[in-house]
């Protein structure tokens, strides 16, 4: 078959976003041949600070750096707050050069306020099929008064795009019922890189650096710290049992809104030497990180934006073979079940207590492992992945 030219965007930064889906489809497509270009914006960009990318610009790729991905940013002025309402205008030309000046196969459109009807419209225009690929809830991820908005933008682009692929089955449910949907509507689960995440020997030098002794046991928590990621139920049921679990340590991968009130808790409970912030790590060193941890966890408060999500972390706690206590959220159960080695439970205080009994089990953990691995292999094959959503990505147009 003949290589795609394909067009991703989204209304993030492909070089500051921690490395999720967004990277990996777009890099797996071009290391099997395909064009593809990559539309973002660039948050956090500041005049007074920061260099101002060109319009157009050749990277290599973040997750696998023997490709290159083409990198397309439209006009920003570098005023945070200010340029999010100007990208909603200045996409218009930069998108409507790119559709016109290049004979794309496909739009993968991520994107969904700042870029997602203006993708919809310019696609229509040019005759170029759009997929939008549906990770989260837009208008639930952060609270503010733009989100009744932002649903509408959601319901519009559910509605209008030609495909709709969703990363879980609850999400796609989602998605069908607010968009009303008719047309193509699909689950495709996102790749994996196993041997990225595979264990390796314990970096006993990190592990120093980070205050970790080899008789400590460590619970992980990677990713970003959204408002409802239950990290501040987590600390909080922490406190009550640390005095008495000096060797329990509390492992903090990651950053967001959430950063400055857990460092707050942290120190109103005097636990500054039970549990450690690390801030973002760079994804060629996470799995180091991970290989520290005894015990993994993902406590999200069960809420219609995390029940829809497909926590990435989880994923990777599992290809790290490491023991994992989460949240059961309908869109990850739906996906691994009651058999794939998860401990599931019920909230975030009952995820850290279930951790800590876990932690203290040795056989239950190496038991719990091995079922983790075998659902990892048996449903997260990066070649599968990929080759499923190239497919999709070569449907005729049907209009939803």
């Amino acid at each position: 078959m003949s290589n795609l030219n394909l067009l991703f965007v989204h209304e993030v930064s492909y070089e500051k976003k921690p490395i999720f889906e967004m990277h990996e489809f777009p890099e797996h497509l071009a290391a099997k041949g395909h064009k593809v270009t990559f539309l973002q914006f660039d948050e956090g960009f500041k005049f007074w600070s920061d260099k101002r990318l060109p319009k157009s610009k050749t990277i290599a790729g973040r997750v696998l750096p023997e490709v290159q991905i083409e990198i397309v940013t439209p006009h920003q002025f570098g005023i945070p707050g200010l340029d999010r309402i100007y990208a909603t205008v200045s996409v218009w030309p930069a998108l409507d050069h790119l559709l016109k000046s290049q004979k794309f196969d496909a739009v993968i459109l991520y994107a969904v306020p700042t870029y997602g009807h203006q993708v919809i419209q310019l696609a229509e225009k040019y005759g170029v099929p759009v997929v939008f690929r549906a990770l989260d809830v837009s208008h639930l991820i952060r609270k503010s008064i733009l989100s009744p908005l932002i649903k509408s933008a959601e319901k519009y682009v559910y509605q209008h795009a030609d495909t709709l692929s969703a990363n879980n089955p609850a999400m796609e449910s989602y998605c069908a019922t607010l968009g009303g949907r008719k047309g193509n509507t699909f689950t495709n689960l996102p790749p994996l890189d196993v041997s990225h995440f595979a264990p390796k020997p314990r970096d006993e030098k990190l592990a120093k650096s980070l205050g970790i002794s080899s008789a400590d046991s460590v619970i992980t928590y990677m990713g970003s710290f959204f408002y409802f990621s239950g990290l501040d139920t987590v600390v909080r049921e922490f406190a009550r049992v640390a005095n008495a679990n000096p060797s329990l340590k509390l492992l903090l991968i990651g950053g967001g809104e959430q950063d400055a009130e857990l460092r707050g808790l942290v120190k109103q409970h005097s636990l500054e030497s039970q549990v450690i912030f690390t801030g973002f790590i760079p994804y060629a060193k996470l799995p180091a990180y991970l290989q520290l941890s005894t015990v993994a966890i993902n406590p999200m408060l069960s809420r219609p934006v995390s029940n829809t999500a497909f926590p990435h972390k989880v994923l990777q706690y599992m290809a790290a073979e490491i023991a994992v206590v989460a949240t059961k959220l309908e869109g990850i159960f739906k996906t691994f079940g009651a058999e794939s080695g998860v401990t599931w439970v019920d909230g975030p205080a009952a995820v850290l207590n279930a951790a800590i009994e876990l932690a203290r089990d040795a056989a239950r953990r190496k038991a719990a492992t091995q079922k983790q691995t075998t659902s990892v292999a048996r449903l997260l094959s990066v070649t599968r992945a990929v080759d499923e959503f190239e497919a999709l990505l070569r449907l005729p147009r049907v209009k939803a």
